[in-house]
């Protein structure tokens, strides 16, 4: 059920990480000298909403991993952190912080400048995210893998499959 949850929760940032990708893309910085129209700006408010989307799914998704791993739940996101950083899932717990504050900025500038720099850090740091997003990729991965290997030379040694395959739990993980 938890493997089921974790696979799911992984499918979801990934499409999460795709729309901000494109939007990424897309990026033309800001330009405090041009007075936006409301459609040019759904394109930012569209930048800002898949990045504010795709750190919280992640950071959701950190929880449920802790969970699946038999972790000590942590009381505090930072504690999460430190435990993801742990397992070499994230490298710098002070960006998760600061991604996660990023979204109250935007919600809260009214000057151009600060607007222009908020969505120049949510480009610089969805590239920080990409990457987070691929080391959950290759942890998940390698974790089945060595789980299939101890199946493997489970069934070798102890004869019976059915058994083998009861004590390893699998992570439904598409490559």
């Amino acid at each position: 059920m938890q493997k089921d949850l974790i696979s799911n929760q992984f499918h979801d940032i990934e499409k999460s990480r795709d729309l901000l990708q494109a939007s990424v893309d897309k990026y033309i910085p800001y330009d405090v000298e041009h007075i936006y129209t409301p459609d040019e700006l759904e394109y930012y408010d569209s930048l800002s909403f898949r990045f504010e989307k795709c750190v919280e799914l992640t950071l959701n998704f950190f929880r449920s991993l802790e969970l699946f791993l038999d972790l000590k739940q942590s009381d505090t996101m930072r504690d999460r952190l430190l435990a993801m950083q742990k397992i070499e899932i994230v490298d710098d717990i002070d960006f998760w912080k600061e991604a996660r504050l990023l979204r109250n900025k935007v919600a809260h500038a009214y000057l151009p400048d600060e607007i222009k720099d908020i969505y120049q850090k949510i480009f610089d740091n969805s590239k920080k995210i990409f990457a987070t997003i691929e080391r959950i990729k290759v942890y998940l991965t390698t974790r089945v893998e060595k789980k299939e290997q101890a199946v493997k030379e489970s069934e070798g040694t102890h004869g019976d499959e059915k058994e083998s395959e009861e004590k390893v739990e699998k992570i439904p993980f598409k490559k």
